[in-house]
């Protein structure tokens, strides 16, 4: 059987991907083989499959960190063949071993989670790793103290995939919510959202000085750099600061002050989880439950997979927003 799936290569110090035929012999062994219907495109993922930065470290690899796909052989792990599965994040699926930018994925059974009955596998993979990891960050700010009545709440890199379910989320919960974002055009998306205010990227704080006025009661940042600095230089006294990005940098240059001044509390955030694993944040994500998306149809749209690799290239650049999901013709 062959089928087509993106690897990147490292050859004479340059990586780069390529769409090639594959076979099963060609994937990284694993008990259950899987038929591809959805993958999810992150940021992380762009970057893999442009090859910036160290996303993958094992060369050739297939990237991809997200599919739902339809089991062909379960190898005998207990799930059953055509059974609707999916396998998102942990361990090193599309990084460190063959992930699922490829029409059939073959994984170890542990890896894999059920697709609960009655529920689509779109929305599986669309809420996905961005989703669970904003909610990850908003269950953080409750966990907190952190309340509607506490002040607004910021979000920076407002269009990404992330931030949009974060500005969805909190809204949802009745908090105001700022967008923090350096897209001009996106505003009635933002809005869409639940987005209060809509601030650009240079107006997260009112100076350059190591403490600026007071504005934010908590904040979500997906970009890391410059803007998480500028967030904790604004917050006010207990304020939290919920950070998983670094599309503005990997490196954060900041000052004492706001943590020893202000008691500002810094907390990272790690969904990268598999959906065995994920407990009682992912299922409060489910239909019914407070964490609930209300507009994923309106963050995530599809792409066929012929047309991934331009997208990545796109969404290096900042010239996407949402969260693609990639459609397989098998």
């Amino acid at each position: 059987m062959k089928f087509q799936a993106i690897r990147l290569y490292s050859e004479g110090g340059e990586r780069k991907s390529r769409l090639v035929e594959q076979s099963l012999s060609d994937l990284d062994a694993g008990e259950v083989v899987i038929r591809s219907r959805y993958a999810a495109v992150n940021y992380k993922d762009a970057r893999a499959v442009t090859g910036v930065g160290n996303v993958i470290s094992r060369f050739p690899c297939v990237p991809g960190v997200e599919v739902v796909g339809t089991v062909v052989d379960p190898g005998g792990s207990g799930l059953r063949e055509g059974e609707l599965v999916t396998v998102q994040g942990g361990r090193d699926f599309g990084m460190r071993r063959d992930g699922a930018y490829s029409e059939y994925v073959r994984v170890p059974a542990e890896w894999v989670g059920r697709v609960p009955p009655g529920s689509d596998g779109f929305y599986i993979v669309g809420m996905g790793l961005a989703a669970y990891t904003s909610a990850l960050a908003v269950d953080e700010l409750l966990q907190r103290g952190i309340k509607p009545e506490s002040g607004p709440v910021v979000v920076t890199g407002g269009t990404g995939g992330s931030s949009s379910f974060a500005i969805d989320m909190l809204a949802g919960l009745g908090f105001h919510v700022v967008a923090s974002t350096g897209k001009a055009t996106e505003h009635e998306y933002l809005k869409k959202l639940g987005a209060a205010q809509i601030i650009g990227r240079e107006q997260i704080a009112s100076g350059d000085k190591p403490l600026e006025d007071q504005r934010w009661a908590a904040a979500i940042d997906a970009v890391g750099g410059a803007p998480l600095d500028a967030l904790l230089r604004s917050m006010k006294k207990r304020g939290v600061v919920c950070a998983f990005g670094n599309a503005a940098g990997e490196e954060l240059k900041t000052s004492i002050y706001p943590f020893i001044l202000r008691s500002v509390s810094l907390v990272g955030i790690n969904g990268n989880h598999p959906v065995p694993e994920r407990g009682d944040v992912w299922r409060r994500m489910m239909p019914g439950g407070d964490l609930h998306p209300r507009h994923i149809h309106d963050i995530c749209y599809t792409i066929p997979f012929s047309q991934l690799l331009g997208h990545c290239e796109r969404l290096i650049a900042g010239g996407v927003r949402g969260r693609a999901i990639v459609t397989f013709g098998t």
